[in-house]
Order: structure tokens, then C-alpha cells, then sequence
């Protein structure tokens, strides 16, 4: 979920794509590993909250066939996405991803980064609707932001977080932004074995976790063949 004029309060639309890999550990490993996970040749692919389409390119340079619709939140987001010349042929859709998805079925249903922003009720809302959404043998495959899986290792990899944000020359009120950010966020954030736990109990088999790096992390739910 994007809010219509700026990420946390301090990152603009226009400067996302430029902020995002200093922001988010280990982001563009984030990506390559949502790629990997996607199943082979998928025909159709729902992305929720698909921002400025960062992760929409890069699906569709592998899979160029691919049809996808992608849902975000902010028209500014959106509007930057579709100006990006691969991305002409993707139909977007400015709403929220809680209200009704274009009908399935879909091959996959993707997210990165977004559902964190809606509350822990709502995400296990949203993984059941994708369980119905997807084809048989389809896949949730689903980067997001995680809370420690305790109170010291939340204290650890917010230390580095911050470090890490700092040495990239993110600048000093993007920072503060963001520790904002996570700090209001915090009481609806889980673990990312929390996370895993919800899908199995939905009926994916199996779920793995094949990246981690501080607070991100990718979960990926397969739907029985």
C-alpha cells in the first residue's frame, strides 16, 4: 500500500526506484529471487501493489508473453510506472488491493513490499483470496517486510537497517521517515515464520522461505498440481 503522495511521508514517486535498493535489505536479491520462484511460463500474473513497476519489468523481460495486471494504491505510483516503455501493455489499476481482484484464475499472484502496510487480519484475508484466485500448480510468491522473531534480533537488524541506510547516503530525513515508519508500523508486524505458518494453514503446499536478509524476506506458497 503506497500512500498517494509519498512512501512513508518522505520518499516521493519520482524517486522511488533511485531510493528503494538502499532502503530495503538486500533488495535486488529480493527481486532476482521472486523471478526464480515464479512458475515456468506463466500466462497470466496478478502483481499486488505493484508501485512503479520495478518487479512488473523485470517479469515481463523474462517472461515476455506474460499478461499482468498489477493494483496499487496511488495514481503517482502508478502514473510513473506507466510511462516506463516495457510496461505499455500491462493493465494497472488504481485501488486498493483489500477491495475485489480482476477474476482469476492466475498463474501466479505476486507482491513485493506492500502487504506489510495493511494490517495482520487483513494479510491472512489476502492469502486465502490468493489460494482462490490461483490456477492449479499456480504460486503466492510474496516479498515483503517482517518483524524479528525476537524482541533482540528486532533490535539487531534494526541497528543495521539504520547503518546500512546511512553508509548508502540515504538522506538523514528519508531515514528518520522510515524508522517512523516502522515504528508505527511494529505492533501489526509478524515474523516471517508467522507468515509461512498462515499459508500452510490455508492449504499451500509447500511454503518455503528461500530469502531472508534483515527485515526482508520472500515467501513463496505453491498451489497443489
Amino acid at each position: 500500500m503506497k500512500d498517494a503522495e509519498k512512501i512513508h511521508g518522505v520518499t516521493a514517486a519520482g524517486e522511488y526506484d533511485h531510493l528503494i535498493g538502499s532502503i530495503v535489505p538486500g533488495q535486488s536479491l529480493l527481486i532476482s529471487t521472486t523471478l526464480e520462484y515464479l512458475p515456468d511460463n506463466p500466462g497470466r500474473i496478478l502483481e499486488l501493489g505493484c508501485g512503479t513497476g520495478i518487479l512488473t519489468e523485470q517479469i515481463l523481460e523474462r517472461f515476455p508473453g506474460a499478461e499482468i495486471t498489477g493494483i496499487d494504491l496511488s495514481p503517482d505510483m502508478l502514473r510513473v510506472a506507466s510511462e516506463k516503455p516495457g510496461l505499455r501493455n500491462v493493465h494497472f489499476i488504481a485501488g486498493d488491493l483489500r477491495d475485489a481482484w480482476p477474476a482469476g484464475p492466475y498463474d501466479a499472484i505476486v507482491t513485493s513490499l506492500c502487504i506489510h502496510h495493511i494490517s495482520a487480519a487483513e494479510r491472512v484475508t489476502v492469502v486465502k483470496r490468493a489460494y482462490k484466485a490461483l490456477s492449479r500448480g499456480g504460486r503466492f510468491v510474496c516479498g515483503d517486510i517482517f518483524l524479528g522473531e525476537s524482541g533482540r534480533e528486532e533490535e539487531i537488524f534494526l541497528e543495521y537497517w539504520l547503518k546500512g541506510m546511512k553508509k548508502a547516503g540515504i538522506p538523514d530525513d528519508v531515514i528518520r521517515g522510515m524508522n517512523a515508519a516502522r515504528n508505527e508500523r511494529r505492533p501489526e508486524l509478524r515474523p516471517v515464520s508467522w507468515f509461512r505458518t498462515i499459508l500452510l494453514e490455508t492449504g499451500f503446499s509447500p511454503v518455503i522461505i528461500p530469502f531472508t536478509a534483515g527485515f526482508a524476506g520472500l515467501v513463496v506458497g505453491f498451489m497443489p498440481e
